[in-house]
């Protein structure tokens, strides 16, 4: 886990001087997601999973920065172990269209690679932008570097694209669907996540997820799909 925090440093020393530089056009706004399931007894088993995301759209560059944790563990042995991170700078040339720069890291050995980071750069698009329904599609091209548990590495020219819907349904619900597709000749990794988030309070969320992950090529002992449900709290601040 100390590797996994060091490799996200970079992320952190460069979204600090773009936060300060964006203080005056845009207000950042950030959630944070935790959920945790314990049970013992005849199945002792523990499954922690923590996201942060946090947002500052100004007027002409939108940041965009996320992190997660994910661990499980079956009688104290563990049995999934997944750190992700990126950083997304959007600048915007229209009301609707923007470019877009992405940097990635993800660490998954139980996938088959100890680190893989990506450097990705393309256009945007909102498609539909109003105070009910967003949805917008991103389409780009890059640099994957990736570390495998084997100790081999693989550095490859890779494609990306992505989608992303958020739909108000009332005042208290809303539901999201995020699908993104990134890789090369070397695989595809595909996520896809759907939500739903009813608000408790202003600051205060419940949220049920529904997330699929595929790699095209993994290790032969390894399933090239995995899926996770989860029920989460958020906190919005």
């Amino acid at each position: 886990m100390k590797k996994s925090l060091i490799s996200l440093l970079p992320f952190l020393l460069i979204s600090s001087p773009l936060a300060y530089a964006e203080e005056k056009t845009g207000t950042w706004k950030n959630n944070i997601e935790l959920g945790a399931v314990l049970t013992s007894g005849n199945t002792k088993t523990l499954n922690v999973n923590a996201k942060l995301k946090s947002v500052n759209d100004g007027e002409s560059l939108r940041d965009t920065i996320t992190g997660s944790a994910n661990n499980s563990s079956d009688r104290n042995q563990t049995t999934a172990e997944t750190y992700k991170a990126s950083l997304q700078e959007d600048w915007k040339i229209t009301e609707r269209d923007y470019l877009f720069l992405r940097l990635g890291f993800e660490s998954d050995r139980f996938a088959g690679f100890k680190r893989r980071f990506s450097e990705t750069m393309g256009y945007g698009r909102d498609l539909i932008k109003n105070d009910q329904l967003q949805w917008k599609v991103e389409l780009g091209g890059g640099l994957r570097q990736s570390h495998f548990t084997d100790l081999t590495k693989k550095n490859e020219a890779i494609m990306r694209s992505a989608t992303a819907l958020k739909w108000k349904i009332s005042d208290s619900a809303t539901f999201t669907q995020d699908l993104s597709t990134e890789g090369g000749k070397n695989g595809w990794a595909t996520e896809s996540v759907t939500a739903l988030q009813h608000a408790l309070n202003s600051h205060l969320s419940s949220k049920i997820s529904f997330k699929v992950e595929h790699n095209s090529k993994v290790p032969a002992t390894i399933r090239k799909t995995d899926l996770e449900t989860a029920i989460t709290l958020v906190v919005n601040f």
